[in-house]
This record gives structure tokens, C-alpha cells and sequence, in this order.
């Protein structure tokens, strides 16, 4: 048995036990279970689970035991305890408030007790703990990314709650706009509600942050192995809107000796903003300019956006009328909205035709050798009509570089009407077979189901490649599809520090594959601020520069030669760290485990890191701690328990204490963990220009272990096996330091032939084959 319904109060309670440590808690509401799907978590995959659970009944209880949690229900108060099998306490309700309604609405308090820190959520800013916040779950379009403000573009209704000795994570699975209320309001107890929908959640228990990622994403899923190209630099603007400035590009590109793999359309590329489009005046060579791209070593992806333009002689918007595919009003009339090409109507992407219909649509860019599509304004943005000719004016004639800021609202109830403004109508419906769902309900699920068509809709064309997606739009689970950027950020300051955080929050959330505009999206990025970003850029594990319509010139060369410089150093030092970084999404493909880690993820059972939120680690062996203020030229950094060594001089340090360096324009600090293991490539102008079979591989002092990973970057044939999995480990005996190497997974025949070994100022080079190897 691993699921019982419970008579608790006036409801029913359905206890599911996924794993021995992972429980759903799903309530009726007045006495029905109408919620029987998700489209977060795959039923299919867990309905089987086969858990051991032990059923015990007294006269005002219920006990449920696993062989690591034990739950107690109260029978007159409904209240839920959830203890570990030391019979310690880990969560129980508040009070009676385990299950609240009123009317649609539906709330569960948790009492707070020993948590010190509430971690995740997702997309947002502001501090990385955010226990006293409050967080509100409703996708928007927001272009002012000031640190206080919430919601973005996503929403992943999760969190970690932190203790030295466990720790244990929630996922509310409900879709409708909800929020958190992480001990604001009262600090006794934090609780978390929805609008409309059922309280079904997950409670993921875990001796440690990663245990509890692990858990998350086995519910929510996890990123393949991305193509190996999508990891190096992607340079993109609103707009390279011509072929002549394209090809002028990738030519400056190589000229200039800077690595660079993918370049982007914006829309500018599309006739009359008409998705699925190509502009013949301003690319009328497309195809020739993909392979010519190509044979430069470029990939080129092209922005799709959702709003298809009503125009009765475009194919597209004729064909989506016809077989009735776009979303409806609760009267049967089609929904239209503005968004760039005027008005538009937007596809049902709940059902399964309409979203086979959207992925065909790709086919014929893939065909003419598209490597990527990059998935815009899907939360979905919609403008009104004053609002979609005011944009145009600004951008189009006015030359504005940054829309105008919307007045702060006073109060709660007028930021949620404000925020719903930029949104579909709620009175559009959503059908899935024969049920209709409300937009309320799909809204927040919009950009994730359009994600998967584009998923789908690129394997069915191309089933041999992997496909490289970009969103700015998601929910739970957005990552089985999709690489992340976080939008419309500035050329501030302000904004380079809070994407330290923001992708630090959606990495604990379960997102690998992430990154902001480097440089700043809207306004003019100054010289010194570029070179920050840069620096900091090159550990974002998606990689891209883009600024918008009207701003500066943003490309490495366009703040003169030293800029110059100091950009290709560290573009050139991202190409080096490839093989690391590949090695790092293996892992996340595995277990869910992000590359950017907050300390608290490396560290779990030092309270002090939670205190460097300015910090990361990149991985488990790089320590990241930018420089995110004008004119600094030192910062202090806190080192966790350990010794590390400075990734320029290899000057060592005794962990657990605050250190302050030197940083000079042209040095971000870096500093190495004691035993740390970096495979890393030589420099190449794009990937694949080069065979490396060479590995070299940067040892620092200490007993370290890493796990290698390599195929052949394009395929899937990874899932059949060809690929090679290498753990390289190092130790001393007898004084000596020696390396050990050992082939966990023996499977692709064109990898690595051969090492370099770098260890404290010596070089040692050695056939790539199991034994163990003095390195000293």
C-alpha cells in the first residue's frame, strides 16, 4: 500500500507516498477530487511506486510509516506531522490551518520552527533566503527588474526549507495564481494558497539541498544533454535585421580571433512580424546564409513568438482558423490581443494537434539548416491597442531605449490587478479533449506547453540532433524542454548583482541551463560594467549577449581595444572550460543538480555561507565571487571550510574565514577547493573547429574526485549507450601525489586519447587509460 484516503475534518485526504522520502498530500474540495492530472509530474511514471508503508489506526489518529518518514494525522484537528524515523519533527500544520478555504480560494499554513532559510521559488530577485517575503506565482512580462519586484516571467511554486541537520522541500502543484507567505505576515508560520484549484503538494524530504533537488526534479524532470555547441559564447541584439549586418558580423567575429557559436534573429527577421515568416527584402538569401553561417562555424537561431497576426491571406493564421486551434472566448468568439504584429490570436497549446501543428511549423527552418528557436513573449504578453501603438512609437519613431516605468502600486490587491493587465483575459478557455479549462488555470502553463511542441516539433523533424530551445517563460518542469534566460533585464549595476541571485534561486529550483542578457538588455551598457558582466557571464551555463532596439553597439569589440581584450581572455577561458562544463549538465542530467550552486548546496551544514549570497560555486570546484560595483578594484570573499587556492597565482588559503583580493578590471576572483580536478580543452574559435583528444587537466592539491563525461555533443545516441564516463580521482601516498583513473562507462570511440596533467607548476602528459599515475 503507498496511498490512503483519510476522513479528516470535513475533506478527504489522499496520502501518496512517491519514494520512502516523497509524499503527496492531495485534499478533496467540498468533498470531490476534481483534480486528477498534472502536467508538472508525470503520473505514469510514479503511479506504481511500490512503496513499503505501514498503516496504523487509533481512536484519534492515523500513522503512516516509510523507512524514513513517519506521518501523523490528526483526526478532530486535521493536522499533519511529518517526522523522521529518529522521531524528530520536521513540518507539521499550524495550529488547525493545515487545510483553509474560503469560496474558490484554498490555504495551508506550516508552523516554523527551526527552518533558517527558505530557498528557491524560481525566477525571482531580492535576497537569496527568503524567509519574511512574500512571493506571488503569476508569469509576467515585466521590463523593470529593480530588486524588489515580483513576479517575473516564471513561476515555479517550490521551495527549500534549510536546517543544518535536514532539510525538506514543497511543491505546490496547482497552476492558478498563487502565493507565499514565508513568515511576513506572522513569523510563527509561513503558508501558501491559490486562488481556485485543489491543495495537492509534494513534500520531498532530504538530508541536504541536493538530496532535495534529486527529489524535485524526479517528479518534474530533468534536462538532456544539451548540444555541445549551445555551451559557448551566443551574441544576439534586437535586431541584426539584415544579412549584410549578419554576415559583417561573423566575419568581425573571426577576423578578431573571438570564439563565438551561435548567433540570433529577433523578430526584425520576419515579414511583418508574422511568426514562421522570413523577410525577403532584408534576407533574401536565407537558406545560402544559414550554411554559409555554417561553414564559419555559426549557428544561427531565430526568436518565435506565439501571437500569430490576424491576417486572412497568411497561411498560418488561415490554417490555425480553419481547424479551429487558437484559444476562444468563454462566448466561442476568437480571443485577439496586440503584441508586435498588431492584432493577433494565440494557439491552444493545451492540445495535443494544436501543439503538433505549432513543432510542423519548425520543419522547414530546421530543413534549411536552423540550429535553435528562442521562444518569446509567452507568459503570454499581450498588449492592449493604446499600449501595442505606444510601443511602436517609442521604439519605432521616438527611438526610446527602455519603456517607461509603471507606477508602483499601493497595495497588494493593485499589484495583482496590475500584473494581470499584460495577460490574456481570463475568460478565454483552454480545451483538452472534451474538458475546458479556464485561462486562470493554463496561464502560468502557456510558455511550458509551447516549449513542448517546440521540443516535439524539432525531434519529429530532425529526431537524429538535440535540439538547443530558449524560453523566457516556464513553470515546474520547464526544464525537460528548455534552456532559461530571465528576460528584459538593464544596463545597471543594480542588475548585473541581482542576476547573482535570481540564477541562483532557479538553479535550486531545478533549472540547469541558465542565464541573463549579458551586458543588460534595455539602455546604453557603459565600458567597466560590459567587463564586469563579461567576467560573470562566462560561469552563466547559457552564455549570451543581447541588448535591445535604439541602445549602444553591445559586441566584444564596441568598447574599444582593451575592453577588447579582457573579453576575449575570458571567452577564450569559457571555451576552455568546456569539458567541464559538459561534464557538470551530466550530472544534472542524472540527478537534477544545477552547475551554479549556491554555498548552501556545496556547504549544507554551514549556517555561515548562507551569509555570501554574492557568492557561488560553479560546479563543485570553482568558487565565483564577481564584481558587481562601479569602480571597485577589491573585494572581500568568503572561503567555506577547506583550503582553496587563487585561480591566477594558486596562492593557497585556509577556508572558513574572509579574505579580501585584488580585482582589477581584468580579474574576477576564482578560487579553487582543495583536490579539485578541471578538465579543459585548448582554445578553438568555435566548437568542433578543432578534434581535441587531448585533455588537459588542471589537479590542485588534496583527495578530489570528478566524474568525466563525453560524447559525441550531437546526438542521442548518449541514450544508447556511446558515451564514456571517467572518474579521475587524486591522492597521496608515500608523499607522493598520484592520480587514479577509472572508466565507470565505456561506450563512444572518438573521446579523449590522451592527457595533460598540470599539478603545482608541473606538467606530466599520459595516455588516457585506467590505473594510477604519479603526478608529481
Amino acid at each position: 500500500m503507498d496511498e490512503k484516503v483519510l476522513r479528516v475534518k470535513d475533506e478527504l485526504l489522499k496520502i501518496h507516498f512517491i519514494t520512502p522520502k516523497i509524499v503527496n498530500f492531495h485534499y478533496s474540495k467540498y468533498g470531490k477530487f476534481d483534480k486528477n492530472y498534472s502536467l508538472c509530474v508525470d503520473y505514469e511514471k510514479i503511479k506504481d511506486s511500490g512503496v513499503r508503508v505501514t498503516y496504523e489506526e487509533g481512536e484519534n489518529y492515523y500513522r503512516l510509516s516509510t523507512d524514513y518518514l513517519e506521518i501523523i494525522v490528526s483526526k478532530e484537528l486535521g493536522k499533519v506531522s511529518i517526522y523522521d524515523k529518529g522521531k524528530n519533527l520536521i513540518l507539521s500544520d499550524y495550529e488547525d490551518k493545515g487545510y483553509v478555504k474560503e469560496g474558490k480560494k484554498i490555504y495551508t499554513y506550516k508552523k516554523i520552527r527551526h527552518e533558517e532559510a527558505f530557498l528557491g521559488f524560481g525566477e525571482r530577485l531580492g535576497p537569496l533566503n527568503k524567509r519574511g517575503h512574500v512571493l506571488i506565482n503569476w508569469n509576467t512580462d515585466e521590463s523593470d527588474h529593480s530588486v524588489g519586484n515580483d513576479p517575473l516571467y516564471q513561476s515555479h511554486p517550490f521551495f527549500i526549507a534549510w536546517h543544518p541537520t535536514a532539510s525538506y522541500g514543497l511543491f505546490f502543484d496547482n497552476t492558478f495564481l498563487s502565493y507565499f507567505d514565508m513568515g511576513k505576515g506572522d513569523k510563527d508560520y509561513y503558508y501558501f494558497c491559490a486562488e481556485d484549484g485543489d491543495l495537492d503538494y509534494y513534500f520531498i524530504y532530504g538530508s541536504s539541498p541536493k538530496d532535495v533537488i534529486e527529489g524535485y526534479t524526479y517528479l518534474t524532470g530533468r534536462y538532456y544533454m544539451p548540444p555541445l555547441w549551445s555551451l559557448g559564447l551566443h551574441q544576439s541584439r534586437w535586431s541584426y535585421d539584415s544579412e549584410i549586418k549578419l554576415y559583417n558580423l561573423a566575419k568581425e567575429f573571426r577576423k578578431r580571433n573571438i570564439p563565438c557559436d551561435a548567433l540570433y534573429l529577433d523578430i526584425d527577421y520576419m515579414r511583418g512580424y508574422r511568426v514562421f515568416t522570413i523577410n525577403k527584402k532584408r534576407f533574401p538569401h536565407f537558406e545560402k546564409m544559414v550554411k554559409d553561417l555554417k561553414n564559419l562555424g555559426f549557428k544561427l537561431v531565430v526568436i518565435i513568438d506565439p501571437g500569430v497576426k490576424w491576417d486572412r491571406k497568411y497561411e498560418i493564421f488561415k490554417e490555425g482558423l480553419s481547424k479551429d486551434f487558437f484559444c476562444r472566448m468563454e462566448n466561442g468568439k476568437v480571443f485577439t490581443g496586440y503584441v508586435w504584429p498588431g492584432k493577433s490570436v494565440f494557439p491552444d497549446f493545451l492540445r495535443k494537434e494544436v501543439r503538433n501543428f505549432w513543432g510542423e511549423k519548425l520543419r522547414e527552418f530546421i530543413n534549411m539548416g536552423v540550429s535553435g528557436f528562442w521562444n518569446d513573449m509567452n507568459e503570454p504578453s499581450v498588449f492592449s491597442r493604446i499600449e501595442y501603438w505606444a510601443m511602436k512609437i517609442l521604439f519605432h519613431i521616438l527611438k526610446f531605449k527602455e519603456p517607461p516605468k509603471l507606477p508602483k502600486p499601493k497595495n497588494f490587491e493593485e499589484k495583482i490587478k496590475q500584473i494581470k493587465r499584460k495577460t490574456v483575459h481570463e475568460k478565454v478557455i483552454h480545451k483538452e479533449d472534451d474538458k475546458i479549462f479556464y485561462h486562470s488555470e493554463i496561464h502560468n502553463l502557456y510558455g511550458l506547453l509551447m516549449n513542448q511542441a517546440t521540443f516535439e516539433g524539432f525531434l519529429r523533424a530532425n529526431p537524429h540532433e538535440r535540439p538547443f530551445i530558449l524560453t523566457r517563460s516556464g513553470f515546474s518542469g520547464i526544464q525537460k524542454y528548455s534552456a532559461v534566460w530571465c528576460g528584459d533585464n538593464k544596463s545597471s549595476w543594480e542588475n548585473l548583482f541581482s542576476s547573482i541571485i535570481t540564477l541562483q534561486n532557479l538553479s535550486i529550483s531545478g533549472v540547469p541551463f541558465i542565464g541573463e542578457d549579458v551586458g543588460g538588455f534595455w539602455g546604453d551598457c557603459e565600458r567597466e560594467l560590459f567587463v564586469r558582466w563579461m567576467e560573470l557571464g562566462i560561469f552563466y551555463p547559457f552564455f549570451r549577449i543581447h541588448t535591445a532596439k535604439n541602445t549602444r553597439n553591445q559586441e566584444p569589440w564596441s568598447f574599444g581595444d582593451e575592453v577588447e581584450k579582457i573579453a576575449k581572455d575570458f571567452i577564450s577561458l569559457r571555451y576552455r572550460l568546456i569539458p567541464y562544463i559538459y561534464s557538470l549538465f551530466y550530472e544534472a542530467k542524472e540527478k537534477g543538480i544545477p552547475l551554479i550552486r549556491s554555498l548552501i548546496l556545496e556547504f549544507p551544514n554551514s549556517k555561515e555561507v548562507l551569509s555570501y549570497e554574492d557568492e557561488f560555486m560553479f560546479g563543485p570546484f570553482i568558487l565565483v565571487a564577481p564584481v558587481y560595483e562601479k569602480e571597485k578594484r577589491e573585494r572581500k570573499v568568503y572561503l567555506p571550510e577547506g583550503f582553496w587556492y587563487d585561480f591566477y597565482t594558486g596562492k593557497r588559503y585556509r577556508g572558513g574565514t574572509l579574505v579580501k583580493v585584488n580585482a582589477p578590471l581584468n580579474k574576477i576572483p576564482l578560487f579553487l577547493r582543495e583536490g579539485a580536478i578541471i578538465p579543459m580543452w585548448n582554445t578553438q574559435s568555435y566548437v568542433g573547429e578543432k578534434k581535441q583528444e587531448m585533455l588537459n587537466l588542471e589537479v590542485y592539491p588534496g583527495d578530489g574526485k570528478f566524474l568525466y563525461y563525453e560524447d559525441d555533443g550531437i546526438s542521442w545516441d548518449y541514450e544508447k549507450g556511446m558515451y564514456n564516463l571517467i572518474e579521475f580521482s587524486t591522492f597521496k601516498k608515500e608523499e607522493k601525489q598520484f592520480l587514479r583513473i577509472r572508466f565507470i562507462h565505456k561506450g563512444y570511440k572518438d573521446g579523449t586519447k590522451s592527457l595533460k596533467v598540470h599539478y603545482c607548476k608541473k606538467e606530466k602528459k599520459l595516455e588516457l587509460m585506467e590505473g594510477e599515475f604519479e603526478i608529481n
